[in-house]
């Protein structure tokens, strides 16, 4: 059986201490507000104060610990893993710290609908506080390793331009190195870029390892959140609630919640505070193939060289494509990697990933239960746009990885293909084998979309207030109508400083 427990009052309740939350959480602080900061997995404290695990600070390489455990389909009905992390900080806690900001027509596009506080203009300042607090730097020359330096060589002669301008929002076609949010070897995620500047502040109180069931409402206004820690049930009041937990994470709570489709809340048995169609649909990623090879000795060597005296970054350089459908400046990366592999001779894998930044398919989250411990059911429905615009214009860039890239100055590195050698599959096989084969970028959004608030697509508004509905908002990737062309990560930081921005300003929010 459940235990209550005693209720708890601030001005304010952040859902979810991720890349958005926990900027969100600090920003209300620095304001002058209480708040209660709600996250389900562990808080390892200061980012520099010894007690967080090794794989969560070495930004080497990408950790596998605290995943919350989504797994979904492919576009062929392959599993796939859907990684999201469960800590403090969030996916900020567990990325590869590669950014990028995507596009300003991107920007100028959702501020259409969402507003003139949404447009590249309007953004940058906000791009330009996360780079400052995220300590965003640049990789010096000698730091790039040598495999990464073969690719960006190999780009150029494939005819691509060096251009290091992955976070300039007036970015083009090019290949270069991505900024970091690095200090040393040492990952910095928001926890450590936003919280620690106020853990001390008593205004803050840090809940950690609280499951969120749902929000609690009087009439249409959001006055609480009911969660759980351990068997202990607890509620929490406030005048104000902030859903970040995510493109999975904020729309079960929604739908919890009451919030969301009539009919799929009447088959759980979840009572209706207001009928949503919009919460949970709009769901996509970043679909991804991958072509992997054997490192050769040679690579080895060169690593095992480089290694000796400065740090081995698994992934640096990047490079972005311009596909036949693209509607802007480019609309796919190519972002390799190297990792250890024990299976492989050398001890090192290749793996060069093409991915679509702008996906036309849509899917959903939808609940399974009602119990907050069950995971909603994830589909991107990968690869199902009517037009075929998604696969045929990851297979262009496939075709130019394949044609250009594998034969130039990188070739001393790529040893056999691991798995289907898709240099040599063409037509209708190539794209066959794309189904069956790919994976995703691990960036899903737009599962809770911005927009007008007469849109019944849209479920939050400009101000990313929950329309219908009073007291509650949502700060996280989960209201992107179209994800930018970009690794979100930055780009989800600037959204969460805008939105503070809005929070701060309002006197009734």
């Amino acid at each position: 059986m459940t235990e209550e427990r005693g209720d708890e009052h601030a001005d304010a309740i952040v859902v979810g201490g991720g890349t958005a939350g926990a900027v969100i959480a600090a920003r209300l602080v620095e304001s002058g507000r209480s708040v209660i900061l709600l996250e389900a997995g562990p808080d390892y404290g200061p980012l520099d104060g010894g007690a967080w695990p090794d794989d969560l600070l070495d930004a080497a390489s990408l950790p596998t610990s605290h995943d919350w455990g989504y797994a979904g389909t492919g576009a062929a009905g392959q599993p796939l893993l859907f990684d999201r992390a469960r800590v403090i900080g969030g996916c900020s806690s567990h990325n590869g710290c590669t950014q990028s900001a995507g596009w300003a027509g991107d920007w100028d596009t959702i501020s259409r609908d969402a507003g003139a506080g949404w447009s590249a203009s309007a953004m940058a300042p906000f791009f330009a506080a996360a780079s400052e607090r995220m300590q965003l730097r640049e990789y010096a020359t000698d730091e790039i390793q040598p495999f990464h330096a073969a690719f960006l060589e190999a780009c150029v002669a494939a005819g691509l331009p060096r251009r290091d301008d992955l976070v300039d929002l007036d970015g083009g076609v090019g290949a270069g190195v991505a900024p970091v949010n690095t200090r040393g070897t040492v990952r910095i995620n928001t926890a450590g870029a936003y919280l620690d500047a106020v853990r001390d502040d008593p205004l803050l109180a840090i809940r950690p390892g609280a499951l969120v069931d749902r929000v609690v409402f009087v009439g249409s206004r959001a006055t609480g959140v009911e969660y759980l820690l351990g068997t202990e049930r607890r509620t929490v009041h406030a005048g104000l609630v902030v859903l970040s937990a995510g493109a999975y994470g904020s729309p079960e709570v929604l739908l919890r919640s009451g919030v969301g489709p009539v009919e799929e809340l009447a088959e759980l048995g979840v009572a209706v505070v207001r009928d949503h169609p919009a919460v949970g649909a709009n769901l996509h990623d970043h679909p991804t193939v991958q072509l992997e090879f054997a490192g050769t000795a040679a690579l080895a060597e060169a690593l095992r060289d480089f290694g000796r005296t400065r740090w081995l970054p698994e992934e640096q350089a990047m490079a972005k494509l311009r596909s036949p459908f693209a509607d802007g400046p480019f609309d796919l990366h190519v972002y390799p990697w190297v990792e250890p592999d024990d299976s492989v001779e050398s001890g090192w894998r290749v793996i060069l990933p093409v991915s679509q930044l702008r996906p036309r398919s849509r899917g959903a989250v939808r609940l399974q239960s009602s119990d907050p411990s069950v995971p909603a059911a994830i589909d991107p429905r990968f690869f199902s746009d009517e037009e075929d615009a998604d696969l045929r214009s990851v297979e262009h860039g496939i075709r130019w990885v394949n044609d250009e890239l594998r034969h130039g100055p990188l070739a001393p590195y790529l040893g056999d293909p691991i798995g289907t050698d898709a240099g040599k599959l063409d037509g209708e096989e190539l794209r066959d084998w794309m189904r069956r084969s790919h994976t995703h970028y691990w960036h899903p959004a737009g599962s809770l979309r911005m927009g007008r608030a007469d849109d019944p697509a849209a479920v939050v508004d400009g101000s990313a207030r929950v329309i219908g509905l009073n007291g509650l908002y949502v700060a996280d990737a989960s209201i992107f109508p179209d994800i930018p062309r970009a690794t979100p990560a930055l780009p989800t930081v600037a959204v969460a400083e805008r939105i503070a921005a809005f929070l701060v300003g309002d006197p009734v929010a």
